[in-house]
């Protein structure tokens, strides 16, 4: 038995009454060199919320004093909820609302220990009257310490008032200024007359009914500008646009070009007519796709995604670097990538006119739409066109190929690559393209109908995009349709993964997979009730057929978007989990 089992089942005994450290010694007959050991680990406990300290230092299991720990997260109003701490991979727990009054000296986002406090419904009074109290016993919590500081560091605007200076927090949910009494003697010499950004570092808060202090360590520039608002999202969510010096050493050993050396024992795809649709502001180009026409009168579909992994060995610099920031994090203009740019934007980016490395699936496809084989295979392509889906979107619509090529390019600011325009295109090719896209988005729309017949839901909805222009600034927003140019898109990536799903169920071998589970039934009626306030009666929603229904009917409904967004809210956050 370890020591920290030792001590737990200790604590946590029915015989047991709260006692101090010395008293836990003596009763466990710990030796000095455990005795050290052991205030260790009761300290972890105590921050981790598994335990709490009473009066004369007495230690307790949290959930049997009636306290409990978790994480607080502010309103607005100053009010918050608090979320029990749970095992990784369960469900949220019922959040419980903690009032602006018992929040202490707890910030947003802060692992805190709280008590558990019921009401008795209280009486009413109408006309003098008393009207007794009616309804269940009511559970708050009320913080009582902090057991671990989510934010060290604050960025807002620097400003003063008639007696002070502080620092009003960018976030809405961090509800106190900060104050900084020390701007007169600051090295930085900060201006709060110019409405600077700052970032500003917490000091020990220890009387609720004062704000807390921060001293002022970067100042990084005027407020609402871009490069200061860019640099205060940076520190907000503790992101870095650079790559530490052994990620750079171990990228600068990569070609800038695919080798003859890294074709070898690869299906050679360099002839396939292939092609990427992405966003105009796309910074990197993941996925393409090629057709051929087969002489027996089927269509093989290639859909190639780029083989980050021939260059990403397994715990090299770049694969822990890659594994600490988990993701690219896109932004309003721009992305700060998971992998140097060197494969970002470089060897791993599907451009235009490049050869490139990649895993494909090759799907054959019969006259009717039916899916008669598939393949793997690592490949290499060379893509003919770096569309966008206004592009694409114009290719399936319009006749006139002129309009075609009037389709203009991204601006070279917004993207990685803005590839070609149209109009330098032999008339050849872009009859090619126009084929190829309508070809594959005849198929696309057999798969899309198939795929909704089944149960699918229809969740297409437009998108609000920000647009920047070359300084940062707000452009110009744009409402972007779903319409087939995604559509297609989507449906062969979908086939891609259901495919290799597939082969993996079949082959027995384990993966990690997309799951959405079942929504909560509770959360299904509250929408119910929601949605008779627009008159739209419903059946049980924990039924596809019925959702599947009210897609149909809030789909033309002039609140649709609205309503849509609320039915998205009433189901559970897909997660990753192990099949």
């Amino acid at each position: 038995m370890t020591l920290q089992s030792k001590l737990l089942d200790h604590i946590s005994s029915s015989e047991y009454t709260p006692q101090a450290f010395e008293e836990i010694k003596n009763k466990l007959s710990l030796s000095p060199s455990e005795s050290n050991e052991a205030k260790d680990i009761l300290s972890k406990l105590v921050q981790s919320g598994t335990l709490a300290i009473i009066k004369q230092g007495r230690y307790v299991v949290s959930q049997e004093a009636d306290l409990i720990s978790g994480i607080i997260r502010f309103k607005p109003n100053g009010g918050a909820i608090l979320i029990p701490d749970h095992p990784l991979g369960t469900p949220e727990p019922e959040a419980i609302t903690v009032y602006a009054k018992d929040t202490g000296v707890a910030l947003h986002g802060d692992h805190v220990l709280s008590r558990m406090v019921r009401e008795r419904p209280k009486a009413r009074y109408n006309k003098g009257k008393r009207i007794p109290p009616t309804g269940p016993e009511e559970s708050t919590a009320k913080v009582l310490q902090v057991l671990h500081r989510r934010y060290t560091t604050i960025t807002g605007t620097l400003e003063k008032s008639r007696t002070h200076y502080f620092v009003l927090p960018d976030d809405p949910k961090m509800v106190r200024d900060i104050t900084v009494p020390d701007i007169e003697t600051s090295l930085l010499q900060p201006k709060p007359e110019l409405g600077q950004k700052v970032v500003v570092e917490l000091k020990e808060w220890i009387h609720s009914h004062l704000n807390p202090d921060g001293e002022i360590i970067k100042i990084l520039g005027v407020t609402h500008t871009p490069m200061a608002e860019y640099q205060a999202i940076l520190y907000k969510f503790d992101l870095n646009p650079e790559f530490p010096d052994p990620v750079l050493k171990e990228a600068e050993q990569l070609p800038s070009f695919v080798q003859e050396s890294d074709i070898k024992n690869r299906l050679d795809c360099r002839n396939l007519f292939t092609f990427t649709i992405d966003p105009d502001d796309a910074k990197d180009f993941d996925d393409a796709l090629s057709l051929e026409e087969l002489p027996n009168g089927d269509t093989r579909i290639g859909i190639h995604i780029a083989d980050v992994s021939y260059y990403v060995e397994r715990n090299t610099e770049i694969d822990k670097e890659a594994q600490k920031r988990g993701n690219s994090t896109y932004l309003v203009g721009t992305v700060i990538p998971m992998l140097p740019h060197i494969l970002s934007n470089g060897l791993c980016s599907l451009v235009e006119n490049e050869d490139r490395l990649t895993k494909t699936v090759f799907i054959t496809f019969n006259s009717k739409g039916v899916i008669s084989g598939s393949y793997f295979a690592n490949t290499v392509i060379r893509s003919n066109k770096r569309l966008t889906y206004h592009q694409a979107f114009a290719f399936l619509e319009e006749d006139d190929m002129n309009k075609i090529k009037a389709t203009p390019p991204p601006a070279s600011y917004l993207t990685g690559a803005t590839g070609r325009p149209l109009s330098e295109f032999p008339i050849e090719t872009l009859t090619k393209l126009k084929d190829s896209i309508r070809k594959l988005w005849a198929i696309a729309s057999q798969l899309r109908t198939k795929r909704m017949q089944k149960g699918s839901l229809d969740f297409d909805m437009p998108e609000v995009k920000i647009f920047v222009d070359k300084d940062g600034y707000a452009d110009h927003i744009e409402m972007i349709e779903y319409d087939e140019s995604h559509q297609l898109i989507e449906e062969y990536m979908l086939m891609a993964n259901e495919i290799v799903a597939k082969t993996l169920l079949e082959a027995n071998m384990p993966f990690i997979s997309r799951v959405h589970d079942k929504p909560d039934p509770e959360k299904l009626n509250e929408l119910r009730e929601t949605l008779l306030t627009f008159d739209i009666q419903t059946g049980d929603l924990t039924t596809r057929a019925n959702v599947i229904k009210l897609l149909n009917m809030i789909k033309e409904h002039p609140q649709g978007y609205t309503l849509k967004v609320q039915f998205l809210r009433s189901l559970k956050q897909a997660c990753y989990r192990a099949s």
